[in-house]
């Protein structure tokens, strides 16, 4: 009987629809197609714009922007995929590059940026090379970078307990 009853609903919805209310439906998604290829193409721009000068989208807040949206706990449901479990990463001193730009000792967050840095001519050298009059900047910008680094875990733990607590999934503490 149901199935008759949606046959007889889907008939009824195809006489209403008439080829400009189609038509209409088409404009407007090609509206919408566009104006989402036009965000691409700034998005992409942007990107490009960033890495030539040596900017990571990181330090540009660009990655932070997307990981406090994904973290708010009205974004997570039982449909949403599963999210990576975080793992926390200690941040080794030996293992840790630097570079000097505009007097001031800056720590290298990612190696992606390394060949940008050394484009334009800015040396990236590992902690033991650190020239001895900013050797006392180190760490403090080891610690600023942990800082950063637990919050960042933090909030991903946070994600992450919201899906295990739906899914049966391991509870994770916060650092």
């Amino acid at each position: 009987m149901s199935l008759l009853l949606d046959k007889r609903e889907l008939k009824k919805a195809a006489r209403e629809l008439t080829l400009a209310k189609l038509n209409d439906v088409l404009e407007t998604l090609q509206s919408v197609l566009a104006e989402r290829q036009s965000e691409l193409d700034a998005i992409n721009e942007i990107e490009r714009f960033a890495r030539e000068k040596g900017f990571t989208l990181e330090q540009l807040g660009y990655k932070q922007v997307q990981e406090v949206v994904a973290s708010t706990p009205a974004s997570v449901s039982s449909d949403d995929k599963k999210p990576v479990k975080p793992k926390f990463k200690t941040l080794n001193k030996d293992s840790q590059y630097f570079y000097v730009e505009n007097g001031k000792l800056q720590l290298l967050r990612t190696h992606t940026m390394k060949k940008g840095l050394q484009e334009r001519g800015i040396d990236v050298v590992p902690a033991a090379k650190v020239d001895k009059k900013f050797a006392k900047d180190i760490e403090r910008l080891l610690a600023d970078a942990t800082e950063q680094a637990v919050t960042n875990y933090n909030q991903k733990v946070l994600v992450w307990n919201d899906w295990a607590r739906v899914n049966g999934g391991e509870l994770l503490e916060q650092r």
